[in-house]
């Protein structure tokens, strides 16, 4: 079981739990007092029909049959079983009240401070509604208006969790990636000093040494000159394997399609939407430098669609032809107006364009992006691979 969905389970594990207390809450005398009987059987009904959706919606959930942007259903259900367990539980009186600040804190923590407002003015109205029936006494207001600034500084403490924790998260991928590139740096300047600098330095010494016996031994001069051919092959060899440590450690190793699936798991893990791969055609090894360029353009399309498109799901779609080869990144976030002037900026900066057309380019393929206000963005990426059915078979 992956990460998600270990999660996933815990959260269910934990609603199962809270029914399970209520059930024994229920059994105490001031608790059944408030209720009478005919509450008390409604009550176990609510927990019963709770169960049943628990169930359901764990299946489903865990299972991964449905998608994500199912979470607001989930939580809009949640918010009305809270809803029914304080009314059947006392109104004003019961102290289920304290479960409103669940889906807060479950929102906050999955950094969505939005859904968090969202979730936070559902449950007053929806508490509001729940202890009406209970307007009439005297202690109604003062209490409503305790819980609803009790309410409120919960709120105010989770947006803050949730965009300090965002911020915090930004702050160490950027600190990641400037440490992977200090450290290539270091093994670069460690591999051309051991290396490339050596190779260079000895060529040096010898055609000096074939200028001065130029005059006095020209066929030793000559001999010493053509000689260093060999150390410039050497240094040409030493040359692209540092090339070589340009490139994403990953795709050598693992190929292209299991390094962009490894990459996706650890995205998800981090991110808070969903990302699906799906694989066209039959798998086959891309060249270094094609899939290379690939790799780098679907991670700055993710990490464009994780800030700044605020989508629950994002698709992508690798495509294997004869003579051609596709990557498609598919979101179903806000969406833009391409043809603004307005967020022109957005397109050419916060989306990185410029960079993933230049990446793309330089392999003699094309970056497409296609996308409309509220219907989410399309990033394709498409380059000419003819022949490269000869390099090998990658398994996907």
């Amino acid at each position: 079981m992956d990460a998600a969905r270990t999660r996933s389970a815990a959260f269910f594990i934990q609603y199962l739990l809270l029914l399970l207390a209520s059930l024994v809450w229920v059994q105490f005398d001031f608790v059944r007092r408030r209720m009478g009987d005919d509450k008390l059987s409604l009550f176990y009904v609510l927990i019963a029909v709770t169960l049943c959706y628990l169930g359901l919606r764990a299946y489903l959930v865990i299972g991964r049959r449905v998608a994500r942007r199912w979470a607001g259903l989930w939580m809009s259900l949640d918010l009305v079983v809270i809803t029914c367990s304080v009314y059947l539980t006392g109104g004003i009186d019961s102290e289920a009240a304290l479960l409103y600040l669940w889906p807060i804190v479950t929102s906050s923590i999955r950094r969505l401070p939005r859904r968090t407002i969202a979730v936070s003015i559902a449950g007053a109205v929806l508490y509001v509604i729940a202890t009406w029936q209970d307007h009439g006494s005297e202690k109604y207001w003062g209490t409503l208006m305790v819980r609803m600034i009790v309410l409120l500084m919960a709120t105010s403490l989770a947006i803050y969790y949730s965009r300090s924790e965002t911020a915090l998260i930004e702050e160490l991928s950027r600190l990641r990636e400037e440490v992977a590139l200090s450290n290539y740096r270091t093994r670069l300047s460690q591999e051309m000093h051991d290396g490339i600098q050596h190779y260079l330095a000895s060529i040096a010494v010898r055609l000096e040494l074939a200028r001065k016996l130029m005059s006095t031994d020209p066929a030793e001069a000559a001999r010493i000159a053509v000689d260093q051919r060999f150390a410039i092959r050497q240094a040409s060899a030493e040359l692209r394997y540092l090339v070589r440590l340009l490139r994403s450690p990953g795709l050598e190793r693992e190929g292209f399609v299991d390094a962009l699936r490894h990459h996706l798991s650890l995205f998800t893990e981090g991110s808070s939407m969903s990302v699906s791969l799906e694989v066209d055609g039959e798998v086959t090894a891309l060249p270094p430098d094609v899939a290379q360029a690939a790799f780098r353009v679907m991670q700055e399309a993710l990490m464009n669609v994780e800030k700044h498109a605020k989508a629950t799901e994002a698709k992508v779609t690798l495509s294997f032809g004869a003579n051609c080869f596709g990557c498609v990144v598919e979101d179903n976030g806000m969406g833009f107006d391409p043809a603004s002037s307005s967020q022109a900026p957005a397109v050419g900066g916060g989306f990185g364009l410029p960079g993933m057309t230049q990446r793309a380019e330089s392999v003699g393929g094309k970056v497409e992006v296609s996308s409309a206000p509220g219907q989410g963005t399309v990033v394709k990426f498409t380059v000419p691979v003819g022949g490269s059915n000869d390099a090998g078979t990658e398994r996907a």
